[in-house]
């Protein structure tokens, strides 16, 4: 029997893309927090290129380098501003940042608060931008030229980040109605960053990102007669990265804790009144810079707390609480003496109000005077327990 073989042709059609089309632009504003006692974020986005060629401007501006690039031809004094050496930089944004492990948000907000751009030309006189004739929404900072080949590079500060009107600048020794085109190289901006506190952000990683058109009616607008924009889209990533000082220091002993009477049992022992509590507080030294989570674990569990036991099965409950520094608060509050859950489900969460470095706490524990005379009942014997309080900063 002859075979046949059946074959399928597949008609595969790709649209070619418009010659129009240019890929997307994208740039990374990153800052990270390593627990210090500042309690702010420290920048680690590269700088741009305006420190470069102006760089005493940099000292007090955060700046990142743009990969915008674009031919513009501009009229002096035109009836159109547009039609100017023009730029309009976006509006204030606010955007969410997502913790990468469990999803959390937080918002910050980003405003562009100056520009500056690397211009060439035939000659100074024909770069609008190496004049100190701005007008519109910018303030003339700075200008920095040379003549052979003709440069220059101009910073111009966004008078209102937040709500940024266009600028537009030019030559004074230049003629109205001076045509000119000249060659955008490289863009650069100073930016604001206001991000929350970070000692109230959990350690890990925040990531998130905006998107910006580029264009003619654009978030940034170079006005008319440009061509040969490098993008039409810019996306800017945020990355903040959080990793706190997170430090319970005990001195050595402290994982005994022996409940005594004040003043201890000779008291009692003298044929004076039974003591009204048995207690022993532990002090340590705390570093913490962020949120964390404390609950204890119990040996013998009598009704959610802690107990202690003698050999006879006789057991009695202790009290275990906890006060921290001024500085670290629970629900808004101090913490003083502050009762402590049982089991990582019920742990209570501690927020830091301002960084606690190398600041005193304590840990209280106490038998309550009812039980202190059952215990009374049972004199000479000895009563143990063994409690585990859990610092947890892996929220």
């Amino acid at each position: 029997m002859a075979r046949t073989r059946r074959v399928l042709v597949w008609l595969l059609t790709a649209l070619a893309l418009p010659l129009s089309f240019v890929e997307a632009a994208q740039v990374t504003i990153s800052a990270q927090y390593r627990g210090g006692g500042s309690g702010r974020f420290d920048n680690t986005t590269p700088p741009g290129g305006l420190c470069q060629y102006l760089t005493y401007t940099c000292r007090t501006r955060q700046t990142v380098s743009l990969p915008i690039s674009f031919t513009k031809r501009s009229t002096k004094d035109a009836a159109d501003v547009r039609d100017e050496f023009y730029v309009q930089v976006p509006s204030r944004r606010t955007i969410d940042v997502y913790h990468e492990q469990t999803g959390e948000p937080r918002q910050i907000t980003f405003d562009w608060s100056a520009i500056h751009q690397r211009v060439t030309g035939t000659s100074l006189d024909d770069i609008p931008a190496s004049g100190t004739n701005v007008r519109g929404g910018c303030r003339y900072v700075a200008i920095n030229g040379q003549h052979a080949p003709a440069v220059a590079n101009y910073l111009w500060d966004v008078t209102s980040p937040a709500a940024p009107q266009p600028c537009w600048g030019s030559v004074n020794r230049v003629p109205s109605g001076r045509v000119n085109t000249v060659e955008v190289h490289e863009t650069s901006v100073a930016y604001q960053l206001e991000v929350p506190p970070p000692y109230r952000l959990r350690a890990g990683i925040y990531r998130g990102s905006a998107v910006y058109s580029v264009g003619p009616g654009g978030d940034f607008d170079f006005g008319n007669q440009v061509s040969g924009l490098s993008t039409n889209t810019l996306r800017v990533d945020f990355v903040l990265d959080v990793q706190h000082a997170f430090i319970f220091e005990f001195p050595p002993g402290s994982d005994r804790a022996v409940l005594e009477p004040r003043g201890g049992w000779k008291s009692w022992l003298s044929g004076r009144r039974p003591p009204q509590r048995l207690y022993r507080d532990l002090p340590f030294r705390v570093w913490s810079t962020g949120p964390f989570k404390v609950y204890k674990l119990c040996q013998y569990d009598m009704a959610g707390t802690c107990a202690i036991r003698n050999t006879d099965q006789h057991q009695v409950p202790v009290g275990i609480s906890l006060s921290l520094p001024a500085g670290i608060q629970h629900r808004g509050q101090a913490v003083e003496r502050v009762p402590l859950p049982t089991g990582r489900g019920a742990a209570l969460q501690f927020e830091a109000a301002t960084p606690a470095l190398n600041r005193p706490g304590q840990l209280h524990f106490e038998v309550a005077s009812a039980a202190v005379g059952e215990m009374l009942d049972h004199a000479g014997s000895t009563y143990n327990g063994m409690t585990t309080v859990v610092f947890d900063a892996e929220l």
